[in-house]
């Protein structure tokens, strides 16, 4: 038996991989949410850019990090790399790797994505929903292997102070930007391959993942790392003459600068930890082992019970950036130059704070055997992440 895993080297999938690989074979998934069988020396395929060398390097730099011990040099030699790229026929595949990768295949991890909010369209759409056709077709040629799908939870797109339940696709609303509108259509291309194949898949909904550890230089950043970047090159540019530079220096006393946000300030959104959206992965992949995978697709949200309040995220961000108001406001009259270029990096995900939308976890509480709710995400844990 074997594995497939596509964005080894991304945000998630670097942590997926990990607990792959730390838990000693990537055959069957346990009830327990941990994976491991008699033949510890089953192979994880990783699909990437680049040479199979450089994949690889790309693939230890980025488990490295993580908390917990790295997996060891035994678990490594597991890891198989293939140059592949989403936007290519046949994923850019020769007919014998394909051969190989779906030699005992058993499972298809599909975490392959590009995040770009603001992205070209056509580029978004020639990796998310290209690609994953992609990763179908190949998966087509493994029988046995059950695939599953990371998404996101923000494919509801404009729908507002709603309940999502796990099971609603809708585009009625339509979406706030091409990355959500491509996730949606790649979720209706596996509905279309169930339907037409008569196989099985699973889709993973997580919303906005966060962690409090730094994220090192040269490896995928959170979101709120991205925002926080932003806001740093934004001071910088300042200068000391409007305090920015003081303030990134820690010098700044009282109120230095004043920025305003685009934003409802009474909004919310859905953070949950990257950490224990992967546990709660690996245990909904042990449940659909254990319980058996008839034909059709069984949808999960990976989130936060409760949502964090955009006044609380506002908070950590005057507090990691001393001498800073920050005034969220829907609309903003009279930009200062700083707050323009904030508007023009951020305008994609200031309507995000205004969706005071709940999601559905029925499917994930019954799949996950125990595992208990993720923590509060509170301003100390918020800080940490900036």
């Amino acid at each position: 038996m074997a594995v497939l895993l596509t964005g080894a080297t991304g945000f998630l999938g670097c942590r997926i991989l990990r607990a792959l690989l730390a838990a000693g074979s990537a055959g069957t998934v346990g009830s327990a949410g941990t994976v491991g069988t008699d033949e510890p020396d089953e192979p994880v395929h990783v699909l990437g850019r680049g040479t199979p060398q450089e994949l690889h390097a790309r693939v230890e730099a980025a488990m490295a990090w993580l908390e917990n011990p790295p997996p060891g040099p035994e678990a490594l030699r597991r890891v198989r790399c293939f140059s592949a790229d989403l936007t290519r026929p046949g994923l850019g595949l020769e007919p014998g790797e394909r051969a190989q990768i779906t030699d005992r295949l058993t499972s298809v991890w599909h975490c392959g994505a590009f995040l770009g909010l603001q992205s070209d369209p056509v580029t978004l759409y020639r990796t998310n929903v290209l690609g994953t056709r992609g990763v179908l077709e190949l998966a087509q040629e493994a029988p046995a292997a059950h695939v599953l799908h990371v998404s996101t939870a923000f494919v509801a797109g404009r729908r507002h102070g709603v309940h999502v339940t796990e099971d609603d696709l809708s585009d009625a609303e339509g979406f706030h930007v091409s990355y959500e509108e491509t996730k949606h259509t790649a979720e209706r291309l596996i509905h279309a391959w169930c339907r037409r194949t008569g196989r099985a898949a699973t889709i993973l909904r997580p919303s906005l993942l966060i962690t409090d550890r730094r994220v090192p230089d040269g490896l995928p950043d959170q979101p709120l790392g991205v925002l926080a970047r932003l806001v740093e090159n934004m001071l910088r540019i300042n200068g000391d003459g409007t305090g920015g530079a003081r303030i990134l220096r820690g010098e700044a006393h009282g109120t230095a600068m004043t920025v305003r946000i685009p934003g409802d300030p009474a909004g919310s959104l859905n953070l949950v930890q990257a950490d224990y959206a992967v546990d709660a992965m690996m245990r909904v992949m042990a449940h659909r082992a254990t319980a058996g995978t008839g034909p059709g697709v069984h949808t999960v949200h990976v989130t936060h019970p409760h949502n964090t309040p955009v006044a609380l995220v506002k908070s950590a961000f005057e507090a990691r950036y001393s001498g800073t108001a920050v005034e969220i406001m829907p609309v903003i009259p009279f930009p200062t130059p700083m707050e323009a270029g904030v508007i023009a990096n951020t305008t994609h995900l200031s309507a995000y704070t205004a969706q005071r939308r709940t999601y559905d976890r029925t499917h994930l509480r019954h799949a996950v055997d125990g595992l208990p709710d993720p923590s509060p995400i509170d301003r100390a844990y918020l800080l940490r992440a900036l």
